[in-house]
């Protein structure tokens, strides 16, 4: 069966209640970025919205306008889960922003974010701007260290190159663009791992060996996280290689595998504390099972990585389910 071609989304705060207008666009970005949106604004009835998005594998281009507003991202439990980067472009109206430091963005500027991040932003004027979201997975696939790319890009060559590329970009030129949208899509990529490069001093782009050798790494990490004795010379033994051959390629990525071994428990027991399968599971039971040998030192990392204990996020869990 042949997929369904990709369509685009459009919302608008005007087909919404005015009453309602602020729940609803905290909904509407909390899903596009996979985390908690907090937005505050005016007189409700003043608030204004408009969202046209076109989700295609390992990308989801937004185009969005609105008026004067605060947009405030949270730690959420979903973060842990799927760690996505995303792409801002301003069009059109200064903002103020947080995003570890303290900054101004203006029109023109490329701005780079990570989901496990979160961020603040005081959009004084009407705006305007072009928003990619990145899976990880993608990202990883250009980039060993991402973390290089956090902040504004515009201020290098490649980082001026990428922001004049993404003035082209918008839902409907992805949608009837003459090329194929992969051919975009890489060059995307292309343009962020030159962009990195630049940034970091380091050679754009890992080898095919590399990101292979690293991708089967962390299949095996996943599978066996809940090990709470796994070593990298486990996962390395099981793959027929040396250690030093797997700390290597690792780092290839941007990877270690500590952090590696440390996000896959986390996520193993975000999804057991999020499932009602586990309820009668005590938090410190779901911690070892996870792989976690110490239930203080989980709650710490938990807390740490999401902003949230093992007991707050299930009770989040169970609040949520309760109010659909």
């Amino acid at each position: 069966m042949r997929d369904k071609p990709s369509q685009l989304v459009r919302l608008s705060a005007r087909d919404i209640a005015p009453e309602e207008r602020l729940d609803w666009a905290n909904w509407v970005q909390s899903v596009s970025e996979s985390a908690p949106i907090e937005v505050s604004a005016g007189p409700p009835s003043e608030f204004e919205l408009e969202m046209t998005a076109l989700e295609l594998p390992a990308v989801t281009i937004v185009a969005m306008s609105g008026s004067p507003q605060h947009s405030v991202r949270r730690f959420g439990t979903l973060r842990t889960v799927e760690r996505t980067f995303g792409l801002n472009l301003v069009h059109s109206g200064p903002r103020d922003g947080t995003h570890g430091t303290r900054f101004r963005l203006s029109p023109g500027d490329l701005n780079f974010t990570d989901s496990r991040h979160p961020w603040d932003y005081d959009f004084r004027t009407n705006w305007k701007d072009v928003f990619v979201r990145l899976s990880e997975q993608f990202v990883s696939k250009w980039v060993r260290n991402p973390t290089v790319l956090e902040g504004r890009l515009g201020d290098s060559q490649w980082g001026r190159v990428l922001a004049n590329y993404f003035t082209q970009l918008s839902p409907e030129f992805f949608l009837h663009t003459p090329l194929p949208q992969a051919v975009l899509i890489d060059q995307l990529g292309a343009l962020l791992a030159l962009t990195a490069s630049e940034q970091s001093g380091n050679r754009a782009v890992s080898t095919l060996a590399e990101r292979s050798l690293r991708d089967h790494v962390y299949d095996h990490v996943r599978q066996r996280c809940a090990d709470t004795s796994l070593q990298a010379g486990d996962i390395a033994g099981s793959l027929d290689i040396s250690r030093r051959t797997l700390h290597r390629a690792l780092g290839a990525c941007g990877d270690t595998f500590g952090e590696m071994l440390i996000q896959a428990r986390v996520d193993l027991a975000v999804r057991m504390l999020q499932s009602p399968m586990f309820d009668r599971v005590t938090t410190a039971e779901i911690g070892r099972r996870a792989g976690f040998s110490d239930a203080s030192h989980f709650v710490k990392v938990l807390r740490r990585r999401t902003g949230r204990t093992p007991l707050q996020m299930r009770r989040d869990s169970h609040s949520k389910l309760i109010t659909r």
